[in-house]
């Protein structure tokens, strides 16, 4: 690990060896107290994280310009043209690059695959993810390529909960909108009746933008969410009520067919659901 420190900038860099490969890798990670102009007609050769600390930049990416104040950072892919530059006397920045064998994949499985601006809340975590493996940096000896790993899959969970591109409300925000329907599912999951309209007077939207949210914030439809809630609780009663047969089960968890419950059961789950009691 490399490091190379200012007054103004703070700089490490921790490229693996070939003999140490990692799926992914922090290559470079930094704080700049006054963010010089860069240009970057060619784009950056790994994947870049540029956000605001304090102050504020203007940041183009395909060439549309967008402003960089406190709270807002910029996801950019490998080889994409940029340019950014300070708007305010001072512009504090932090930064990271990185990449790895498996970065596309897991990038992909977050749905963080497109170079976009983030916003989010100034309250939440991500105001401090980037400064806090700066400082394990500064404060453990023993931190390794490993322990980097880990904080930067952390820093990709962080930025896909709480995150806002393209206005879209963070996952932490649509579930807090989800929220009193789902408290009501708790109570009324076990109705074999309850049905997607119902569920959305709940909230009082409309079933369609009900799917979008349950969508962004679980990747579930409503009904796929209602299944898995039922399979949790029925698995509960599996291992707590031995005594309940497995016909019981399904009709008590919302299933009207038992064989409809076990084919689901199975699925989700991996076993059927007598399998699943012997094994707990």
């Amino acid at each position: 690990m490399e490091q190379v420190d200012s007054l103004m900038h703070k700089r490490y860099e921790l490229t693996p060896s070939a003999a140490q490969p990692f799926p992914i890798f922090i290559e470079s990670i930094g704080h700049h107290e006054d963010q010089e102009k860069l240009v970057r007609p060619e784009g950056f050769p790994n994947y870049h994280w540029l956000q605001t600390y304090a102050g504020e930049g203007e940041f183009i990416l395909d060439g549309k310009k967008y402003s960089l104040p406190e709270g807002t950072g910029v996801f950019m892919l490998p080889g994409v043209p940029h340019s950014y530059y300070a708007v305010t006397e001072l512009w504090c920045t932090q930064y990271v690059t990185f990449g790895g064998a498996c970065i596309e994949a897991i990038l992909g499985t977050l749905d963080l695959l497109d170079s976009a601006v983030y916003r989010w809340d100034l309250g939440g975590p991500m105001n401090t993810v980037i400064g806090q493996i700066i400082k394990h940096m500064d404060t453990s000896s023993e931190y390794s390529g490993y322990d980097a790993s880990a904080d930067l899959y952390h820093f990709f969970i962080q930025l896909k909960k709480h995150g806002q591109v393209n206005n879209r409300t963070s996952i932490r925000n649509q579930i807090a909108l989800l929220q009193p329907l789902l408290m009501w599912l708790e109570i009324h999951y076990h109705n074999p009746d309850t049905s997607l309209e119902e569920m959305a007077e709940v909230l009082a939207i409309t079933p369609r933008h009900m799917n979008t949210l349950f969508q962004h914030a679980f990747g579930l439809s409503p009904y796929s969410y209602l299944i898995r809630m039922r399979l949790r609780k029925s698995k509960e009663i599996l291992i707590h009520q031995p005594s309940k047969t497995v016909k019981e089960v399904a009709k008590y968890v919302g299933f009207r067919d038992t064989s409809h419950f076990v084919a689901s059961f199975r699925k989700h789950v991996g076993l059927t659901p007598e399998r699943f009691r012997q094994m707990n």
